[in-house]
C-alpha cells in the first residue's frame, strides 16, 4: 500500500504515534510518507531523521499560522498522486483539512484519528464545546472512518458521534529500548511531568501539588513552553522546568524518577504516560478518556478525580517507598506486553482493508 500520514502538530504525543505506526508499517515493506508544517516546536530535521524509520517520507510544508495552516494542507492533500491509498489524518486540524470536499485522490481511503477530541476540552467555554462536537459530527461521513487510539477514545465516539465506522488502532509504543526506572538519588523522590507548558497537559495542577508538599519531595517538568508560558502555568512553584530535550534524555530523566504525575485535562491515548509505565514508573494520573486505558487503576498507579485526590495520591506515594516499588513491580511486569506497538502495522493495514470494503462497527485493537 501507498500511505500518507497529514498531521498540523508533529510534537508530543501525535508524533510519536505517528512514528510508531509508520515505522510498524514501513517494516512490512509498504510505502509510507509523513506530511506535516515545519512548527517551531517541531524537533529539528536531525532529530527527526534519528527517529524516523529509513524507509518513511517526510514532507515538509511551510507553516504561516494556524488557520493557514488547514489551506496549506488542503492543498498538499489535493496535490497527493493518484496512486495513494490511504491517508490517513492526525489530530484536529488534519481532520478537517482532510475532510472538507473531496480533496483526497479519487478512490483512495481517508482514515481520521483525533487524538483526543476537541470538544473535550475542559477549559473551553460550551459554546466553543458544542461547535466542535458539531463539525465533528458533520465531518464524520466524509471520510473512510475514525481510527480511534483508546477503547475510552472509542465509546466517546460511539456516545457522542453515533457513527458506525469507528476502529480501535490502540496507541503502542517502542518497549524494547526502554530501561528500567532506578528512581532518584537517595533522599527526597522525583515527581515528574511530560509535555508541553499548556492547559491540556495540566501544569498549573502540577504546580498546585509541588507547592502542597514542597520540601517532602522534587518536582520536574521535562518539556518547556515560551517565557509567558512559564510564568503563566508555574509561576513561584517549586518546579524545576527542563527545557525541551532529545528523546533519550527524556528516557534519561524518567529512569531517575519515582513518580509520574500526569494531570491532564483531555487526551487520546498519551505517550508519555505510556512509556513512564513501561519502564516501571507508579502514575497519578486524571481519571479521563486515554489515561484510563493506559493505568490499571491500583495496580500500577492511581487514577483520581480533582485536585485533592491526586495531591492524596502523590502524597501517599511520597511518604510510601514500599508502595511505590509495589506499583513499579507490577507496572515494569505487565504494561510492556499491555503498551507494545508491535501489532500496530498488521492491524492498522487490517483496518485500512476494512474501510476500502465498506465494513462498519469493526473494532481491531491494536
Amino acid at each position: 500500500m501507498k500511505i500518507v500520514h497529514v498531521t498540523e502538530t508533529l510534537v508530543g504525543g501525535v508524533l510519536a504515534a505517528v512514528l510508531a505506526l509508520s515505522a510498524r508499517q514501513a517494516a512490512l515493506g509498504h510505502d509510507i510518507s509523513v506530511m506535516y508544517p515545519v512548527k517551531a516546536t517541531v524537533p529539528s530535521a536531525d532529530e527527526l531523521r534519528a527517529r524516523f524509520h529509513p524507509d518513511v517520507r517526510r514532507v515538509e510544508l511551510a507553516y504561516r499560522g494556524r488557520l493557514p495552516a488547514l489551506q496549506t494542507l488542503h492543498r498538499a492533500i489535493r496535490r497527493l498522486d493518484d496512486d495513494v491509498d490511504v491517508v490517513h489524518l492526525h489530530s484536529t486540524f488534519a481532520g478537517i483539512a482532510g475532510r472538507l470536499g473531496r480533496v483526497a485522490p479519487r478512490g483512495s481511503v481517508v482514515a481520521y484519528s483525533p487524538h483526543g477530541f476537541a470538544f473535550l476540552r475542559e477549559s473551553s467555554s460550551r459554546l466553543s464545546n458544542v461547535a466542535a462536537l458539531a463539525l465533528e459530527r458533520v465531518l464524520e461521513p466524509r471520510c473512510g472512518g475514525l481510527v480511534l487510539v483508546s477503547e475510552s477514545e472509542d465509546a466517546v465516539a460511539r456516545d457522542r458521534l453515533r457513527g458506525s465506522r469507528r476502529h480501535v488502532l490502540r496507541n503502542g509504543i517502542p518497549v524494547e529500548g526502554l530501561p528500567a526506572a532506578s528512581g532518584g538519588a537517595a533522599g527526597r523522590p522525583v515527581v515528574v511531568a511530560s509535555g508541553r507548558l499548556g492547559e491540556q497537559k495540566g501544569p498549573d495542577r502540577f504546580a498546585d501539588i509541588a507547592r502542597a508538599l514542597a520540601g517532602r519531595a522534587e518536582f520536574v517538568w521535562i518539556g518547556d513552553g515560551s517565557a509567558e508560558a512559564r510564568e503563566r502555568w508555574i509561576g513561584d512553584a517549586p518546579v524545576r522546568v527542563t527545557g525541551w530535550l532529545p528523546h533519550d534524555e527524556v528516557v534519561s530523566q524518567l529512569a531517575a524518577s519515582d513518580v509520574f504525575l500526569f494531570p491532564s485535562r483531555w487526551e487520546g491515548m498519551p505517550i508519555s504516560l505510556m512509556e513512564a509505565q513501561v519502564m516501571g514508573i507508579p502514575a497519578v494520573a486524571t481519571d479521563i478518556v486515554g489515561n484510563r486505558d493506559v493505568i490499571v487503576d491500583g495496580e500500577t498507579g492511581y487514577l483520581c478525580h480533582g485536585l485533592d485526590g491526586m495531591v492524596a495520591a502523590v502524597t501517599r506515594l511520597v511518604d510510601d517507598p514500599e508502595e511505590r516499588r509495589r506499583l513499579g513491580r507490577r507496572a515494569r511486569a505487565m504494561q510492556p506486553e499491555r503498551l507494545s506497538d508491535s501489532a500496530l502495522g498488521p492491524a492498522s493495514i487490517g483496518i485500512y482493508q476494512r474501510m476500502r470494503q465498506g465494513a462498519v462497527g469493526v473494532n481491531a485493537a491494536g
